[in-house]
Parts: structure tokens; sequence; C-alpha cells
């Protein structure tokens, strides 16, 4: 190796933090989400741009064999690097679709000044050119057909598990849809049939419909239910308000003590905060409570428990954390990853619906629910939601 070649390939590596510097620089002014994520990732990008960069170099003095071994090699690294990308950084692919484009720009206008000024033979300073054209060129192709790659795998996944959903969902409508059907097929059968009779009584007749009529109402309760399951709730973002959840709490523990027909079944509230707000829909979140509630008075063996109610805050992360928490029978571990599917229950009767439309209220206003149980011991029900803590009505 010539001497002129040894101090080239010193400048070009003494130059990849100057080139990475300049790099974050033009990332960072572009936005603030650039900004955030070169800062939060900037170690993992310092090692992975620096070991391109540094490859690069190397490979400007390759001979014509090994130059193309390396360029094979680049392809299948650009490629398994878009796979994790997609994998570990999705969400911000358009952030490192942005930096793979400045990283190759600057470090070409950089590297291309230090040849220019240390090598005099034209025809070299060209090979030179080409290559770091052609490596970039290669790592970038390859990267993006590994991240497309594994994004087409992921929405081929995601499209299996909808059609699966969809085939649960309509075996769980047609069962529930079922029973109360063949009720009204059932009373209006019976209806007509006293109306055929000599002496028609009016009072069973009236009865059989008092029925009917109510079996409409599950069934369209049933189907509102499945419509919030299905649409989102789209609908109902457009009546977001601020509201005080302990006004809430107080509705439902005069409506839950109202169902507890037993004094063995005792409902403790934590009434040490009288105004504590966030934004989203009352009713809806009446009915998440309701819903827990019911399931916590449900899982007492012998009519016998306690529920526990506490609301407490967080002014670190601004949340509200609601725990509902009961000693019923509990929830066993095989099937408490599955609570929030549609149409799943581990009640004889039930429509598995309620949990899943809880946890979408919920996720709906930017909160969560987490389940925790034991068999035995009992469940506890923690939903955490926005804290709007600078808010006046």
């Amino acid at each position: 190796m010539s001497y002129r070649e040894k101090d080239l390939r010193s400048s070009l590596t003494l130059a990849v933090p100057i080139i990475l510097d300049r790099h974050y620089h033009s990332i960072t002014m572009k936005n603030i989400e650039s900004a955030w994520f070169v800062e939060t990732q900037k170690e993992m990008l310092d090692s992975t741009f620096s070991m391109i960069l540094m490859s690069m170099v190397e490979a400007l003095f390759l001979d014509s064999f090994d130059y193309g071994q390396y360029l094979n090699l680049l392809e299948k690294e650009g490629f398994e690097q878009g796979v994790y990308t997609a994998e570990i950084f999705g969400d911000h692919f358009d952030i490192l679709l942005e930096m793979s484009k400045d990283l190759n720009l600057t470090a070409q206008g950089i590297m291309f000044k230090i040849i220019e000024e240390m090598e005099d033979d034209s025809t070299i300073r060209l090979v030179f050119y080409n290559r770091l054209m052609e490596c970039n060129w290669i790592r970038f192709t390859g990267f993006a057909q590994g991240y497309l790659s594994n994004k087409n795998q992921q929405i081929d996944n995601l499209h299996e598990q909808k059609i699966a959903l969809m085939g649960q969902m309509a075996a769980g409508m047609a069962h529930e849809i079922r029973n109360p059907l063949a009720s009204i097929k059932g009373f209006a059968q019976l209806v007509n049939n006293r109306l055929y009779e000599p002496e028609i009584k009016t009072d069973e007749l009236r009865a059989y419909l008092d029925i009917t009529i109510n079996e409409i109402d599950a069934l369209n309760g049933l189907v509102t239910d499945f419509l919030v399951l299905a649409r989102k709730g789209d609908s109902a973002k457009n009546n977001v308000v601020v509201f005080n959840i302990m006004e809430v709490i107080h509705r439902v523990n005069n409506i839950v003590n109202q169902l507890i027909l037993s004094d063995d079944i005792i409902l403790s509230v934590d009434y040490s905060l009288e105004k504590v707000l966030t934004y989203g829909n009352a009713s809806q979140l009446e009915q998440v409570i309701l819903n827990i509630l019911k399931n916590s008075i449900d899982s007492f063996t012998a009519f016998r428990g306690r529920i526990d109610i506490t609301v407490t805050t967080d002014s670190e992360t601004n949340e509200i954390i609601l725990i509902f928490k009961d000693n019923g029978e509990g929830i066993p571990q095989d099937k408490l990853n599955r609570i929030f599917d549609p149409f799943f229950t581990t009640k004889q009767k039930g429509t598995g619906i309620g949990l899943s439309i809880c946890k979408q209220l919920i996720e709906m206003y930017g909160g969560q629910i987490k389940v925790d149980s034991e068999v035995q011991v009992g469940t506890s029900v923690m939903v955490i939601l926005p804290w709007v803590n600078d808010y006046h009505i």
C-alpha cells in the first residue's frame, strides 16, 4: 500500500465523526420529532452509522474480486438492518429513511472533497466516487427491501388475525342472537295460538308480549354493543367533555347498592378525593365501572364478598388510577390473558362482550385497563385515565 493511499484512508476515517456530527445537526433542525429521535437513540445510531461508514472507507481500497464480494455482503446486511428496523422502529421509519438519505449525501459531500484534495489521478478519483455512490445505493436499497419485506409479513399476519377474529365474532353473535330469537318466535307462536281459543286471556297475552319486548330490547343492546366494538366508538368521540370522575363513582355506588340484595356483599369506596377531572364521556365510564363491579358481584361464592374502590392521582404522569379489588373466586391464569377477547367469557351466562367494550372505551380516551387475578384470592382491576389537573368547571 502506497504512502498516499494510507494517508487518504486515514483522512477518510478521521472524517467519520465529522460526518456524523454534521448529519445529526441537519436532522435535528428538521422538526421536533426528528430531534427527539436522534437524542433518544444516539448511542444506537452512532454505532450503526459509524460501522457503515468505516466499512465503506475500507471498500474503496479493495481489489475488484473482494469489492464484488463486499457488495453482496452489503446488500444482505442492508436487508437485515431493514427487517430489524421495521420490527423495532417501524413507527419512526420516515425519520430513519430521511436520516439514511441525509447520511448518504453528507458522507459523499465530505468524502468527495477529501478524495479530490488528496488524489491527483482523475481516473482513480472517479473509481472512488463511483464506489462511494454504489455502496450507498446498494445498502440503501437492501435496507428498503428488508423493511418492506418485514412490513408485508406483518400485514399478512394482521390480515389473518383479522379474518380469524371476524369469524370468532360472527360465531359469537350468531350464538347470542339465536337464543332471544328463539324466545321471540316461541312466544309469538303462543300468542297466535291463544288468539284462536274461544276465550282470549288478555293478561296472559300481555305477559307473553312483555317477555317478547324484553327479548327485543336485549337484542338491541347486544347489537349496540357489537357496533361499539366493531366501529371502535368513532361517533362517541364527538361527545368528549371534561368531567369529575368522583361524581361518576357516586352514581355507580348508588346503582350497585340497589343491585346488592344481601348484607354479605360489601362495597367500599374511598371518598378522600372530591374532584378528580378527566376528559371523555361520563356515561361511557359509568358503563365501564358498572361492568367491572357486576363481574365482581358475579364472582362471589354463596353471595359473600367485598369490593374496594380506590381513586388516586399521579402528578408526575398526570394520570388517574382507579382500582377495583374484590375477594371473589378469581380467574385462572390460562384464561386471564383472554378476558378482553370478544365473546370470550368465564361465566355460564354471559356474552363475553363487556370487557372488550370496556377496554376499547378506556383506550379510546388515552387510558389503560389491567387485570390481575388469583384463584380463590380475588381479582384487581386497574383503570388508568388521563388527569386534567389544571381545568376549572
